[in-house]
């Protein structure tokens, strides 16, 4: 029997939006999936609001999709729920830590890490953490075995993607909401939604150049500094320009419940980060994952190490395509070699995305993983309370 709790989320928001991306997420997941009570902390409402522009910047309280919303400054004077998730090491006030010492039973507190393919994750997903005045922390690992935490994945996502793809309107439809016009005729699609990146002229004068029109879905973003310095222009939100076969169109910021739709129209994702990079993989669409560069290197051994399990059933021609274009990419080499390696290999590269996609599906989704393992550790500890 499923337990109702109430569920503190906490989140620092961060330039890029992958943080809250992923939290907001999840936090409507558990509201309308699990029927569970959910509080979000939150630091920055304006950066939020780029995804979910309902939300009121300057409410001291306010409820969006069945979750409330909190400034972040009120946990000083709030109670704990049966639940506490710090997403991604955000770090809580000490005033709420005592309060979670003080609570009668403890709260189960939860870290919800980053995302990665690395095998470690499965040895420390779940690992408890001990912590000053004896409380307990456990560390939650999401991830793409069944020894991990799963992946963000709504209950009817596949279904709504492929019914949305069987039907021939539907891009016609998305676009048109979103202020764009219709790409060419015959057109491959591209989506950027990627960090900033030099080196991209080569890229854009190849799709420039090529026989069939190509239709480039730039996100905002720093990227678009790049692109407009190749075009010689400033392309305002919602504008369109085109140079030989390529056209560039400006997206404006889209909310996070239609950006799904935008990777199921497009032929080729150029992802960034976290909550998009998921996305992209149930979209079953070729894509690149621009991954979140780190001082230390430390991205490089957690993009070889999705890569080697994305490809681990590929041959070895379409895997050294998909290792080329993304190393180039995240490298900041020229593009324009591996991209055209790329296109040439995209129906192939379809099949791996769809086939790949199929087999994430046999795994439980994270917020369904998160719920029973949270009624287990609660279990174990005195009769922590159902939500009142």
């Amino acid at each position: 029997m499923k337990v109702q709790h109430r569920w503190d989320l906490f989140c620092h928001v961060v330039d890029n939006l992958g943080d809250i991306g992923v939290t907001w997420r999840l936090a409507r997941q558990l509201a309308a999936e699990h029927q569970q009570q959910v509080r979000l902390f939150l630091d920055d409402f304006k950066a939020f609001a780029h995804i979910a522009p309902q939300v009121q910047l300057r409410a001291a309280e306010q409820t969006l999709a069945g979750v409330q919303i909190v400034p972040w400054a009120r946990q000083t004077q709030a109670t704990p729920g049966d639940v506490v998730v710090e997403m991604f090491g955000c770090h809580l006030s000490d005033a709420f830590i005592a309060q979670i010492g003080k609570a009668s039973p403890q709260p189960v507190w939860l870290n919800l890490e980053h995302l990665s393919a690395e095998k470690w994750v499965d040895l420390h997903h779940l690992k408890p953490s001990p912590q000053s005045g004896g409380l307990m922390k456990y560390f939650y690992y999401p991830g793409f075995t069944d020894k991990s935490g799963g992946l963000l994945r709504e209950s009817n996502l596949i279904a709504q993607r492929d019914n949305w793809q069987m039907q021939p309107s539907a891009k016609r439809i998305a676009l048109r909401a979103l202020g764009l016009p219709p790409p060419p005729d015959h057109a491959l699609t591209v989506l950027l939604f990627s960090y900033a990146r030099q080196r991209l002229d080569g890229w854009l004068h190849t799709m420039a150049a090529s026989e069939r029109p190509v239709a480039l879905w730039v996100c905002p973003g720093p990227v678009m500094t790049a692109i407009n310095t190749w075009l010689d222009m400033t392309l305002q939100t919602g504008q369109v320009t085109s140079r030989g076969s390529l056209s560039i169109y400006a997206l404006p910021y889209i909310p996070q419940q239609r950006f799904d739709e935008l990777l199921w129209a497009a032929d080729v994702c150029i992802v960034r980060g976290e909550d998009s990079f998921v996305r992209a993989q149930w979209a079953a669409k070729p894509f690149v994952w621009h991954i979140y560069p780190q001082e230390d290197s430390a991205h490089d051994r957690k993009l070889d190490a999705f890569l080697d399990l994305y490809l681990n059933e590929a041959d070895s021609e379409l895997r050294d395509t998909v290792v080329h274009f993304w190393t180039a990419w995240n490298r900041g080499l020229d593009l324009a070699p591996a991209w055209m390696e790329f296109v040439s290999s995209l129906p192939a590269l379809q099949r791996h995305a769809l086939k790949w996609s199929r087999s994430l599906q046999t795994q439980a989704d994270l917020a369904s993983q998160l719920v029973d393992e949270v009624q287990q550790l609660a279990s174990n500890r005195p009769s922590l309370a159902p939500a009142r």
